[in-house]
């Protein structure tokens, strides 16, 4: 029997669905609450509104056809895309100090929210979430490595709810930090920008903090995207190792949307791409991720967030609070 002129429409109808809780999203993200938030974390908050809907459960809208495609193919297509925002030239501006700091930083946040989530009992897949995005860059840094942690869509929510939900307590904190002792702000603006989970976190902070120390914060937030590339790579080859015998021996070392991440950034950092080409990319990049997340959003089960989300708050919290205190250290002993 030949498909209904409805059932063959569904595909295209749930396209347009995506399309428009997308493009709502980057609406909400030019109005100044949206700001801090980003255009993925509202992408996923609307999508997951929907799913709770009594018509999203009905119809299973996270289960259909075109729902996954976004969820999972125009990831990956939006990870690769995203590449082109890691120019590795920005790591000459700051010196080896402040390199160093971001490594640690990176490798000591994950450490702490890894261990700790694990010591209360957080899914692995889930504590890993949280782990990258506190240690790198928020949303863009989790669902960069969703594919790799095989997280359900319901860890994924949670780790950008937690993300989201500390980092702007973490905005908040900095800028009554420097309503205090003003005199502080340049070291602030550093503290911020090697700490604080979203890009937009640190915009925001640094709004707070004054012109210069906006760019100073900025600059050391960028220092920390960059470390995406190779902390995507040690996480795919980590996740094959441990996946052990449950993974496919026939698939790649390292996984092609990883490999297309990485050739992006050294094609921007080489400058073989001309800077608004970059820009472009990105752009691209960054809608074809909000696209998935508001899928990932229509597949979350509502009452799992709410049995696991304050666990997984107190991991991120925790996260947070050690790198803060590393940073904070790092930056007490070193000269200048």
């Amino acid at each position: 029997m030949s498909p209904t002129p409805n059932a063959a429409s569904k595909p295209f109808l749930d396209g347009i669905l995506v399309a428009v809780i997308t493009v709502l999203a980057f609406a909400l993200a030019q109005v100044p609450v949206g700001q801090s938030l980003g255009p993925l974390v509202l992408a996923l908050v609307l999508g997951v509104s929907l799913a709770s809907t009594r018509w999203a459960r009905t119809v299973r809208l996270g289960e259909r056809v075109t729902i996954r495609f976004f969820a999972r193919d125009a990831l990956r297509f939006g990870i690769v895309l995203l590449g082109a925002r890691l120019d590795v030239r920005v790591l000459f501006e700051l010196g080896p100090l402040a390199l160093a700091g971001s490594v640690l930083g990176v490798i000591a946040a994950f450490l702490a929210v890894e261990l700790f989530g694990r010591a209360i009992g957080l899914p692995a897949p889930l504590r890993r979430a949280v782990a990258i995005g506190t240690a790198i860059c928020g949303a863009s840094a989790i669902a960069a490595a969703l594919p790799l942690l095989r997280a359900r869509a319901e860890h994924a929510s949670l780790a950008i709810a937690t993300i989201s939900l500390v980092g702007t307590a973490g905005v908040l904190s900095f800028a009554a930090w420097n309503a205090l002792a003003p005199s502080l702000a340049p070291h602030l603006a550093i503290l911020a920008g090697s700490t604080l989970q979203e890009v937009g976190h640190v915009v925001a902070a640094g709004q707070a903090l004054g012109p210069e120390e906006s760019e100073r914060a900025l600059l050391v937030k960028l220092s920390r995207v960059v470390l995406l590339a190779p902390t995507l790579l040690m996480l795919g080859l980590w996740s094959r190792r441990t996946n052990g015998k449950g993974s496919d021996p026939k698939a790649p070392l390292i996984p092609g949307f990883v490999l297309g991440f990485l050739a992006m950034s050294a094609v921007v950092s080489v400058g073989w791409i001309p800077q608004a080409v970059a820009q472009a990319l990105v752009t691209l990049g960054v809608l074809a991720t909000a696209s998935a997340m508001t899928a990932i959003g229509f597949g979350v089960d509502v009452r799992v967030l709410r049995t696991s989300g304050r666990a997984t708050v107190v991991a991120g919290t925790f996260g947070f609070a050690a790198l803060l205190a590393v940073m904070i250290a790092y930056y007490a002993l070193i000269p200048g």
